[in-house]
C-alpha cells in the first residue's frame, strides 16, 4: 500500500506535516479513517482498510484504537490518523502496543503534544525506533502513571505497617498527609526555595540516615512543624540549621487532626522507600507547559484522585475531569453569566476572556464560585485561571481570588486537602522567580474549602440571621492571618459561630411551625355559626400531620447540633453565611458531582434525599430502575445555592436528558431556569474520563427564560440549538439537529405512542443469577432455555443459557422443592434472602415472571448499539432482565411488531429517545421504545406482516423501511436524517 499526502483544503498544521513525513520515513504502511472522499480528511488521506464496519469510519477515538490494535496484532507497523469533520480534532495512534490514542486540535500550535510529536517525527533511526519514539511522544500520561503506581504501592504498604487497631481509613489518611507534604515540598524545592538547593530533601534525608537518626522525629517533624510553619524569628537553633527555608503556613505544615489523635510511627525502611520513589525519582515542575515527562500540578491532581480505592471511587462516583473539559465548561459558564450581568453578547464575552477589557476584568474579580463536590479541585483551579485572566501570573490577584471568590465542599477530607494543595500550588506559580525570603505565607483556606455534605445538612431551606452572619464574617476573616495555636483558636471560634447560626435558624423555624400548628388547631376549635365545633377536614388533618412531622425533624436537628458541641455538623448556609447575607448566593456553582446509582446509597440517605429534593422524588416507584442518580439532587441543590441570576454548570450523566427518573428535573429546569447549553459529550475528545456512562454538560442560570431563549448543544456553541420553549411539554430532551427536533415533535403529535397499544416490561429477574442461571447439569429437568440481551438480533434469538425454574408454567413458585433442587439452593439461602424484591413467599421465587408466561412475545436487548427485536416463538424460552418483553395477543401481532421495531426509521427514533451508555451503546428501555409512534391499526396491517417475514420467508428489510416511511409520512430529507441516526453516524 502506498502512502500519499493530500494538500490541505482548509487550515493545516505543521504537526501533521511532520506526521506525514514520519509515515514516509517509517517505510511501513499508514492508514487514515474518515468520511467518504467527498468529505476527505484535510491533510492525510492514505490507503483504505477493506471490510471495516460502518461505525469504524467515523474517525472517533474508539475507531482509531480498534484499527491500530488490529494492525498491531498482525505485526504491521504504521500510524493511524483520523479526522471526523464534525469536530476540529485529529486523532493519531501508532501500531505499537499498548495502543494510545491522542486527540490533537487541527489549528496551528497544538501545544505540548505537537512539539513532542514533531521531535519524534524528525529524529533518526530505523522505522521501529521511530514508531516507538512516536508512541512515547503520544503517551503524555506516562509520568503520571509511574507516580500513581509508586503512590499506590507506598500507601498500601504503609497501611499494612501501621497498627491494625487504628481504622484503615485513618491509617490511609495519616500516610496521605505525609506524602502530600513531601510532594508539595518537591515543587517548592524545584523553584530553589529550600535554601537554594535543588537536592535539599534528598541530602537532608541522607544526613539523617548517616547519623542513624529516626527520619520522622529528627527530620520531618522539625522541618514541617518547627520550620515551614514558623517565622524565622520564632524558629529554634535546630530549625535555623535548615537554612533559608520560607515560612509557608497555610495549614499544610501544621499537625493534622489524625496526627493529634494518633502517635503513629513508620520504620526507617519505609521512609527510605518513600524518598527513593517520590523524592529522587519523581521530577516535578510548576510549569504547565513542560513536555519532558515532569509531573505538573495537573498531573498530580489526577494521580491523587486515582489513588482512591476503586470501590471508594465507585461508591462516591468520583472521576477525574480532564483540564481541557474543565476549561471549556468554565468558559461557557462565565460567558453566559457575565453576558447577562454586563448586558453584552455571549459570543463577545467568550472572545474577550482571552484578552479582558477593564470592565470585564473588574467583573471577573467580583465573581464567586462554589464547587459542591470539589474532588481534586479541578474546577476551582480552572475557575481561578479564568478569573485571573491571561498573561503572567499576578501573585496578589491570585491570592485575592482564592481568598474571596473560590469556595469548595467535599465529603472526603482527603479530597479537601487535595483541593487545598492544588490551590496552594497555584499560589506558588504566581511567585516563581522570587527569593525564598520573599515568598509570603500560603493563605489559610479553612473558611472557604470545607469538609462536609453539600446535600444533607441541618439548615436545608433555612436562612441565617443577618447579625449572626456579620459576626461570623468577622470570625472567619480572623482565620486568614493566623497560624499555630492562634489559628486553631480562630477556627474554633468560627465553628462556634456556625453552631450559633444553626441553632438560631432551627429555633426560629421551630417557632414558625409552632405558630402554624396552633393556627390550624385554633381553626378546628373555633365555634361554627350554630355554636358547635366542626372537626378538621381531611385536607387540614393532612396539613397538620405534615407540620408536626416537619417540626419533629427540626427539633431533632436542633438537639443534634446542641449535642455535638465543639464539632457542629456542616451546613452550607451557616459555613458561608456571610456570602449568602451579602449576595443571596453564589454567582457560579460548577463541578462534576458524584454519579452514584440509588442502589449504592444507604437507605437513610435515600430517605433524606426524597424528603429534601422534589426532583429526586420522581423516582419513588419500586425497583432500582426508577430511582434517580445522585447527580439529580446535586442539580437541584446547585440551583438553590445560586444568587438570583447566578449560573450553574455541571457535568452529569447524559441519560439525564432521557431517563424517566429525570422527568421532574427536566421540567423544573425548563420552567424555573434559563438553559444555555445542554451538550452531550459522548463524542467530545475532551470528555475522556473513567466513567461507565457518557457525560452531559448542563449549563443554565437562575432566572426565568426569555420566550426566544436558544439552548446550545455544544460547549463552544458551534453546533445546533433549539428553543427552550419547545421542551416545555416534552417528556425528554433531544439534543440533535433542529430538523430532527421538528420531525420528532411532528410525529409525536401525529401518531399515538407504541405504549398506548403495547405493554412493555423487563424480563424475568432472579436477583441471584449465579444461583439460577446455568445450574449443574443434573438439574436440567427443572430448567428452561434462557435468553439474554446478547442472544437477540434483528428477527432472531437463540437461548444462550439455562434457567432453573422452581415454579409451574404460570410462574407460581413451588411450595415444596425437589430434593436435588433443594440441595442446590440450600447453601445460597442467605443470598436469596437478601434479594431486594423478596418481600413474601418462598425464598426461591423469581420475579417479573409474566415475561415468561405469555405465549406470543417480542423481545429486544436492554443494552445495544441499535434496537433489534425478535419474535419469540418458543413458548418455553425465558427472557431474562437484560431483555425487554412485549406480550402480544396473537402470533400475527407479534410478527407485525417485530417488523415495525426493526425498520430503520423506528430504530432511529428509539435511539434518539434511549439513554446513552458507554462504548457507543444505548439503553432501549420501556420508556424509549414506548414513545416510538405507532399509527393506528399498524399491527393489523397484512402488508407489514408480510414484509416482517415468517418461519419460511426471510424479512424484507428494504420493504419494511419503505413501509415505515409511508405510514409516518416521511419526506426524503427526513428519511435521510433518520437513516443517519440508525446507522450510528450521528
Amino acid at each position: 500500500m502506498e502512502s500519499t499526502a493530500v494538500p490541505p483544503t482548509t487550515g493545516g498544521s505543521t504537526l501533521l506535516v511532520d506526521a506525514a513525513r514520519l509515515i514516509h520515513q517509517l517505510g511501513g504502511e499508514a492508514y487514515a479513517l474518515g468520511r467518504p472522499a467527498a468529505e476527505r480528511a484535510e491533510l492525510i488521506e492514505i490507503g483504505t482498510l477493506a471490510a471495516l464496519p460502518a461505525w469504524l469510519c467515523t474517525g472517533d477515538s474508539r475507531a482509531v484504537a480498534t484499527v491500530a490494535r488490529r494492525l498491531a496484532r498482525s505485526g504491521q507497523l504504521g500510524v493511524v490518523v483520523a479526522r471526523d469533520h464534525s469536530q476540529p480534532y485529529w486523532r493519531i495512534a501508532v501500531t505499537v502496543t499498548p495502543v494510545q490514542v491522542v486527540v490533537l486540535p487541527v489549528a496551528e500550535g497544538a501545544g505540548v503534544i505537537a512539539r513532542r510529536v514533531q521531535r519524534a517525527a524528525c529524529g533518526g533511526g530505523p522505522g521501529i525506533e521511530r514508531a516507538l519514539a512516536l508512541a512515547e511522544a503520544l503517551d503524555m500520561d506516562a509520568a503520571g502513571r509511574r507516580t500513581f503506581r509508586a503512590l499506590r504501592r507506598l500507601l498500601d504498604s504503609g497501611v499494612a505497617l501501621l497498627p491494625a487497631s487504628v481504622p484503615v481509613d485513618d491509617r490511609h489518611g495519616w500516610i496521605l498527609a505525609q506524602i502530600t507534604r513531601l510532594l508539595f515540598l518537591r515543587f517548592v524545592e524545584s523553584e530553589g526555595w529550600l535554601d537554594g538547593n535543588p537536592r535539599f530533601l534528598t541530602e537532608a534525608f541522607d544526613r539523617c540516615l548517616g547519623t542513624r537518626r529516626d527520619p520522622t522525629r529528627h527530620l520531618l517533624h522539625p522541618l514541617f512543624f518547627g520550620t515551614l510553619n514558623r517565622r524565622w524569628s520564632d524558629r529554634s537553633r535546630c530549625a535555623r540549621a535548615f537554612g533559608a527555608v520560607p515560612f509557608l503556613n497555610g495549614g499544610l505544615f501544621e499537625p493534622h487532626a489524625l496526627e493529634r489523635r494518633y502517635r503513629l510511627h513508620l520504620p526507617t525502611s519505609y521512609w527510605c522507600d518513600l524518598f527513593a520513589a517520590l523524592v529522587e525519582r519523581v521530577d516535578v515542575s510548576l510549569d504547565a507547559e513542560v513536555d519532558d515527562g515532569r509531573v505538573t500540578p495537573e498531573v498530580l491532581g489526577r494521580v491523587f484522585e486515582g489513588v482512591m480505592a476503586p470501590a471508594e471511587r465507585k461508591d462516591q462516583g468520583a472521576f477525574f475531569t480532564p483540564p481541557a473539559l474543565v476549561d471549556a465548561v468554565v468558559v461557557t459558564a462565565l460567558s453566559c453569566h457575565l453576558a447577562h450581568r454586563l448586558g453584552r453578547q455571549e459570543a463577545s464575552v467568550r472572545r474577550a476572556l482571552d484578552d479582558p477589557d477593564p470592565q470585564l476584568q473588574s467583573a471577573l474579580l467580583d465573581v464567586t464560585v462554589l464547587d459542591p463536590a470539589a474532588g481534586s479541585g479541578a474546577f476551582l483551579v480552572g475557575a481561578l485561571q479564568r478569573l485571573h485572566g491571561p498573561g503572567p501570573r499576578d501573585a496578589v490577584r491570585i491570592r485575592r481570588i482564592i481568598n474571596r471568590s473560590l469556595y469548595g465542599v467535599d465529603r472526603n477530607p482527603g479530597a479537601v486537602r487535595l483541593t487545598e494543595l492544588r490551590l496552594w500550588l497555584e499560589v506558588l506559580r504566581g511567585m516563581r522567580g522570587s527569593a525564598p525570603s520573599a515568598v509570603p505565607p500560603l493563605p489559610n483556606l479553612d473558611a472557604t474549602v470545607r469538609a462536609g455534605d453539600a446535600l444533607i445538612d441541618p439548615l436545608h431551606g433555612l436562612t441565617v440571621d443577618a447579625a449572626i452572619a456579620a459576626n461570623l464574617r468577622a470570625r472567619q476573616r480572623a482565620i486568614g492571618g493566623r497560624h499555630g495555636a492562634d489559628k486553631r483558636a480562630a477556627i474554633n471560634a468560627a465553628r462556634q459561630g456556625e453552631r450559633t447560626a444553626q441553632i438560631d435558624a432551627l429555633r426560629r423555624q421551630e417557632a414558625v411551625l409552632d405558630r402554624q400548628v396552633a393556627e390550624l388547631l385554633a381553626a378546628g376549635r373555633a365555634p361554627t355559626l350554630f355554636g358547635d365545633r366542626a372537626p378538621l377536614d381531611a385536607g387540614a388533618r393532612t396539613a397538620l400531620s405534615a407540620l408536626r412531622r416537619e417540626r419533629a425533624d427540626v427539633r431533632r436537628e436542633c438537639a443534634r447540633v446542641l449535642r455535638d458541641g465543639s464539632a457542629p455538623p456542616f451546613a452550607i448556609r451557616a459555613a458561608f453565611a456571610p456570602l449568602f447575607a451579602a449576595r443571596g448566593g453564589f454567582d457560579l456553582v460548577l463541578g462534576n458531582p458524584p454519579w452514584v446509582r440509588a442502589e449504592r446509597l444507604p437507605a437513610p440517605t435515600r430517605m433524606a434525599l426524597q424528603a429534601r429534593y422534589r426532583w429526586w422524588r420522581s423516582g419513588s416507584a419500586r425497583g432500582w430502575g426508577h430511582l434517580p442518580d445522585l447527580a439529580v439532587a446535586f442539580v437541584e441543590r446547585s440551583v438553590t445555592l445560586l444568587a438570583p441570576g447566578g449560573t450553574y454548570a455541571l457535568l452529569v450523566p447524559a441519560k439525564l436528558t432521557t431517563a424517566g427518573y429525570g422527568l421532574a428535573c427536566r421540567a423544573g429546569l425548563v420552567s424555573q431556569t434559563t438553559l444555555h447549553c445542554v451538550a452531550d459529550l459522548s463524542a467530545d475528545p475532551r470528555a475522556t474520563f473513567d466513567a461507565t456512562t457518557y457525560p452531559l454538560a448542563l449549563i443554565g442560570s437562575r432566572r426565568v427564560a426569555a420566550i426566544d431563549q436558544q439552548v446550545a448543544f455544544t460547549l463552544d456553541q458551534s453546533g445546533g440549538t433549539t428553543l427552550q420553549g419547545d421542551w416545555v411539554d416534552q417528556s425528554h430532551w433531544l439534543t440533535g439537529a433542529a430538523t430532527l427536533q421538528r420531525l420528532m415533535r411532528r410525529l409525536q403529535h401525529a401518531h399515538p405512542p407504541l405504549s398506548d397499544t403495547v405493554r412493555i416490561q423487563l424480563g424475568v429477574k432472579t436477583g441471584a443469577n449465579g444461583v439460577f442461571v446455568d445450574p449443574p447439569p443434573e438439574l436440567d429437568r427443572w430448567c428452561r432455555p434462557a435468553i439474554r440481551g446478547r442472544d437477540i438480533g434483528a428477527f432472531a434469538s437463540k437461548a444462550g443459557a439455562r434457567l432453573l425454574w422452581p415454579a409451574d408454567r404460570r410462574g407460581v413458585p413451588w411450595q415444596v422443592l425437589p430434593a436435588r433442587v433443594a440441595r442446590h439452593l440450600a447453601p445460597h439461602h442467605p443470598r436469596l434472602m437478601r434479594r431486594a424484591d423478596l418481600h413474601h413467599g418462598p425464598i426461591w421465587q423469581l420475579f417479573r415472571v409474566e415475561a415468561a408466561t405469555a405465549r406470543y412475545r417480542v423481545v429486544w436487548a436492554d443494552l445495544a448499539r441499535s434496537l433489534a427485536a425478535a419474535c419469540l416463538d418458543d413458548a418455553d424460552s425465558v427472557p431474562l432482565n437484560s431483555c425487554y418483553v412485549a406480550a402480544m395477543p396473537t402470533a400475527v401481532a407479534a410478527r407485525a411488531l417485530t417488523g415495525w421495531l426493526n425498520s430503520a426509521p423506528v430504530q432511529a427514533m428509539a435511539r434518539l429517545g434511549a439513554e446513552a451508555a458507554s462504548g457507543g451503546f444505548a439503553r432501549f428501555g420501556a420508556r424509549a421504545v414506548g414513545l416510538v409512534p405507532l399509527p393506528a391499526d399498524t399491527l393489523a396491517d397484512p402488508e407489514l406482516v408480510h414484509y416482517a417475514g415468517s418461519e419460511v420467508r426471510a424479512p424484507d428489510r428494504d420493504a419494511l423501511d419503505d413501509y415505515a416511511c409511508r405510514r409516518l409520512d416521511l419526506t426524503a430529507s427526513e428519511r435521510k436524517e433518520l437513516g443517519d441516526v440508525a446507522a450510528n453516524r450521528r
